[in-house]
């Protein structure tokens, strides 16, 4: 009974990873340049593997709801245009995707910022394989993508000690880093793109952060700067599918 009761335990916990990881994958995808054969086209299909064996949270299933509705209601050639409106071609001024341009006080901090995240990627054996930043916001996601599909293979091969290796990671990069500005620029992605499909993913960005911090027990340290571009008014902070209830 006792093996029973510990395999099932495992398998909530590998089952829960999945799930996280998907998410993770969702939102990396959904934030660069679309194309037909994204994870996002797809995600009518039930991508999300864990989420019988661990439902997600309420809010985040809810916006995740929404977003398929968008994805049924518009196409990539829309959707490619609505990103080079928000995104430009050039560091948007607007809602920078990048770490440091949140968090860095002086080019010598974002520097050392820079070479951190790197260091996070190197223990595990990854480089970086396009042109995008270290610190840039799909890199940032995509890499919690891997280190929680780590957690749920060793789960499945390596047991349990593997796994927490992997949960300490994820704890240690939402702290340090992802933690710090994701919020903020989803916040100014909101703002940006409106009530269309990039805002629904800017909400769907903050409530999984959030939901995140939560489940790995972190508060991270508030990201200390504001630049004269990231000033914004009060209301600029309202999520327009929070006020619609979604």
């Amino acid at each position: 009974m006792a093996t029973k009761t510990a395999d099932r335990r495992t398998e909530l916990a590998e089952g829960r990873a999945l799930a996280r990881s998907d998410v993770y994958r969702l939102l990396s995808e959904a934030l660069v340049y679309p194309s037909a054969d994204s994870m996002v086209a797809r995600l009518d299909e039930g991508i999300l593997r864990g989420q019988q064996a661990a439902p997600l949270p309420e809010r985040v299933a809810a916006l995740l709801a929404a977003l398929v509705e968008h994805t049924r209601d518009t196409d990539t050639s829309h959707l490619q245009s609505q990103h080079r409106r928000i995104f430009s071609h050039v560091v948007s001024a607007d809602c920078p995707p990048c770490e440091t341009l949140y968090t860095a006080r002086h080019v010598f901090q974002e520097t050392a910022d820079l070479s951190d995240i790197a260091g996070f990627y190197r223990a595990f054996g990854l480089q970086l394989a396009g042109k995008e930043r270290p610190d840039h916001i799909t890199v940032e996601l995509e890499f919690m993508h891997f280190l929680t599909y780590k957690e749920a293979y060793a789960f499945s091969h390596h047991g349990s000690a593997k796994a927490r290796l992997c949960r300490e990671a994820e704890r240690k990069f939402l702290r340090d880093h992802l933690g710090r500005w994701a919020a903020r620029f989803g916040q100014r992605l909101a703002q940006k793109a409106g009530s269309g499909y990039y805002g629904c993913v800017a909400c769907l960005l903050e409530a999984w952060v959030s939901a995140e911090m939560d489940f790995l027990r972190v508060a991270p340290e508030v990201a200390p700067v504001e630049q004269e571009w990231s000033k914004p008014r009060p209301d600029d902070f309202n999520c327009p599918f929070a006020e619609a209830g979604t």
